[in-house]
């Protein structure tokens, strides 16, 4: 008896979970180089595979630099239709809203100075994880 109460209340439950699915998503793309500052560089795109109702909830990002970041550097993680600005090489982050799961997406960078930059901005990788539900 305790096993068929058991088998229907899971069965009552799994619709509930289904309709929750969530699931996480991680890719990588190279970077570029900047040698004079005030420009731009953008990443190679992030392909993402999301389910097309896909909320994302929480991303996490870590940047290979060749060398010690510059001073004045701004970086922005962009989807389609906005971008957030990310405070640290890496890190994770809440987005709720802030951010939607509509791919590509793809990593910004600006170094805000004048002249030539010693050494270069010099990005080696750019890696993004999502989680959504």
């Amino acid at each position: 008896m305790k096993i068929r109460a058991l088998t229907t209340g899971l069965t009552l439950l799994f619709p509930l979970a289904a309709a929750a699915a969530s699931g996480s998503w991680s890719g990588d793309s190279a970077g570029g180089k900047v040698s004079v500052g005030n420009q731009t560089l953008t990443s190679r795109p992030l392909n993402t595979t999301l389910p097309p109702a896909a909320t994302l909830s929480r991303i996490s990002w870590r940047i290979s630099l060749l060398s010690a970041p510059p001073p004045g550097l701004q970086i922005k993680l962009c989807s389609q239709e906005k971008c957030i600005r990310l405070d640290s090489l890496s890190g994770q982050k809440s987005v709720g809203s802030s951010l939607t799961a509509r791919g590509p997406f793809y990593f910004v960078y600006t170094v805000e100075s004048q002249g030539q930059l010693l050494p270069p901005l010099n990005v080696v990788k750019n890696q993004l994880t999502i989680n959504y539900y």
